[in-house]
């Protein structure tokens, strides 16, 4: 099976208020960084890649040479497969025609555009560098570059109301996005923003509030033309992330890079967030290992699945969960937290609100 490639460039402008991420804003670390990479890079040599994801962190903070130089690395040391898919991770602010134009020359044919929100009045307690302005324009010129363009927008920050939330989503399919990627607000704890919210400075939406946008975008989104695959993603036909797929499928991939997580031979380990550790020995930088057994295994496989709009085979759920899962199913069709297409049973657009816990009652 062919393998994913996820490369980590940490390196970001600002710290965002509610960012749990393996990220560093000491930019004067990257040649350093990007070395250690390529240390890195080589140590895992071998196979046929056909996704490749430069996450962070913001990769579009990374130079032109380091970009250029860790990309031709990945190519020589791998065999990357003709029709792979390419995505780099970008915030509105670094984006140009120029920079759209050399992200294409070095063969990146899909941008993730960290959008978050179309108002000011939203993005400005998390942090962020740019504006709604300078958002619309960056989408807008990635869409006419022809670039497979996906951008996030999160639910259930500080200032948001239904209004503008609806606002902010008629705006992103406005702009002809293939991809968007809908995430509820989930603070972690000791991060800026959840320090604000516990004194009581910001305040964020009701949870109810949010529960019912959501389910709105839902069927918003798919009157659009974007269909929900995932919990959080939804897309054109054709235009889903091939390489957020292979997470979801359990299929293989390196995780390279502060801080990535990688899944080999039912094997999952993890590099140091330590970005001073990772650069001084970036092949003895391993901060979790862990050999999934059977139930560990049963387990993900119930869980990734469920998490796809697609959901799983009935027979395949009663044989991973036992006579549980037919309970369980049972209890779903009739209380609406699920449906069932043919063979396949699946989360409902409400059951995915919920979904972790009702997920926990077969284990």
């Amino acid at each position: 099976m062919p393998l994913g490639l996820y490369l980590h460039l940490p390196f970001c402008r600002v710290h965002c208020t509610y960012c749990p991420f393996a990220i560093s804003t000491d930019l004067s670390l990257q040649d350093a960084y990007t070395a250690a990479l390529l240390a890195e890079i080589d140590s895992r040599a071998g196979g046929l890649a056909d996704t490749l994801y430069l996450g962070g962190g913001t990769p579009s903070r990374m130079s032109l040479p380091n970009l250029t130089a860790i990309l031709e690395r990945v190519r020589s040391r791998f065999t990357i497969a003709p029709e792979a898919e390419v995505t780099i991770e970008a915030n509105p602010e670094d984006i140009s025609e120029e920079t759209l134009r050399e992200w294409r020359a070095l063969g990146i044919n899909r941008v993730s555009i960290g959008v978050q929100s179309f108002h000011d009045a939203e993005l400005l307690p998390l942090g962020r560098v740019h504006g709604a302005t300078r958002a619309r324009e960056a989408v807008a010129l990635a869409v006419r570059e022809g670039l497979r363009t996906s951008l996030d927008l999160i639910l259930g920050l500080p200032n948001q109301t239904v209004a503008s939330f609806r606002e902010t989503l008629q705006t992103a399919i406005a702009l002809g996005v293939g991809h968007i990627s809908l995430y509820m607000l989930d603070l972690e704890e000791g991060t800026p923003l959840a320090v604000q919210v516990a004194r009581g400075r910001t305040a964020l939406p009701e949870e109810d509030d949010v529960a019912e946008l959501y389910l709105g975008a839902v069927s918003t989104l798919a009157a659009a033309g974007l269909q929900q695959y995932e919990i959080s993603n939804f897309a054109k036909a054709g235009d889903e992330s091939r390489h957020n797929l292979r997470y979801w499928r359990r299929e293989p991939y390196h995780g390279l890079g502060l801080g990535a997580h990688s899944f080999l031979d039912e094997r999952r380990f993890a590099n140091t967030r330590d970005i001073r550790r990772y650069i001084a020995d970036p092949l003895a930088a391993r901060d979790f290992e862990e050999e999934l057994g059977e139930a560990e295994q049963r387990r993900e496989v119930i869980f990734l699945r469920l998490r796809q709009a697609s959901g799983i085979d009935y027979a395949d759920l009663v044989r991973l969960a036992g006579q549980e899962g037919i309970a369980w199913i049972e209890r779903g069709l009739t209380d609406g937290w699920l449906r069932r297409e043919g063979a396949r049973v699946a989360f409902t657009a409400s059951g995915f609100l919920l979904s972790n816990e009702l997920i926990s009652q077969l284990f």
